[in-house]
C-alpha cells in the first residue's frame, strides 16, 4: 500500500512538472517572450493581495501658451524742439558735444553728452543730428539746410591810429 501511495504521488508529480513547464521548446528565461510572464505581472508573488499594481499613465503635458512678445514702448512723440540752431558738432571717443545758437543770445553755447540747459539735455550726438530729451518729450535738431541770410564776415578791425612821434 505505501508502494502505490508512493507510485501514485511519484507519478502526479511528473504530471504536475510537465503542466507547469512553458512548452516544450528549451528556451532561456532571456530568450522567452514577455508574454510568458504576463501572469507574474497580473498577480505579483509578493503582493499580499496579489492584485496588480496600479498601472501609472503618463500625464498629458500642460499645452504650452505662447505669450506673444510685449511691442516696443513707442518713442516718446518729438516734443516741441527748443529754438536753438546746430551750429557744430565733436565725435571723439572721448567727447561727444554739439554747439547751437539762439536768436536770443548773441553767443553761441555748447553741450556736451548729458550736459543740460533749460531743461533740455543732450542725449546723444550724430554725425548730423543731435537727440535732445527734456519734460516734454525727445527733439531731434539737424543742421539747417537752409544757407544763412549773414554772410559770415570777420568783424572789422579798427582802422590803426598813428601815435605821435
Amino acid at each position: 500500500m505505501m508502494t502505490a501511495l508512493r507510485t501514485t504521488t511519484v507519478l502526479a508529480a511528473i504530471a504536475a512538472s510537465a503542466n507547469l513547464s512553458f512548452g516544450t521548446e528549451k528556451l532561456s528565461v532571456r530568450e522567452r517572450p514577455v508574454s510568458d510572464y504576463a501572469a507574474l505581472r497580473d498577480r505579483p508573488l509578493f503582493s499580499p493581495d496579489r492584485t496588480a499594481p496600479f498601472a501609472f499613465g503618463a500625464a498629458e503635458p500642460e499645452p504650452v501658451v505662447v505669450q506673444p512678445e510685449p511691442e516696443p514702448e513707442p518713442e516718446p512723440p518729438p516734443a516741441a524742439a527748443p529754438n536753438w540752431q546746430l551750429v557744430g558738432i565733436v565725435r571723439s571717443e572721448r567727447l561727444n558735444s554739439a554747439t547751437f545758437t539762439t536768436p536770443a543770445e548773441v553767443t553761441a553755447f555748447t553741450l556736451r553728452t548729458g550736459e543740460s540747459r533749460e531743461g533740455w539735455t543732450l542725449k546723444a550726438v550724430g554725425q548730423f543730428e543731435v537727440k535732445l530729451d527734456g519734460a516734454g518729450g525727445r527733439a531731434s535738431l539737424r543742421f539747417s539746410d537752409q544757407a544763412s541770410s549773414d554772410p559770415m564776415v570777420p568783424p572789422e578791425e579798427p582802422p590803426p591810429t598813428l601815435s605821435g612821434g
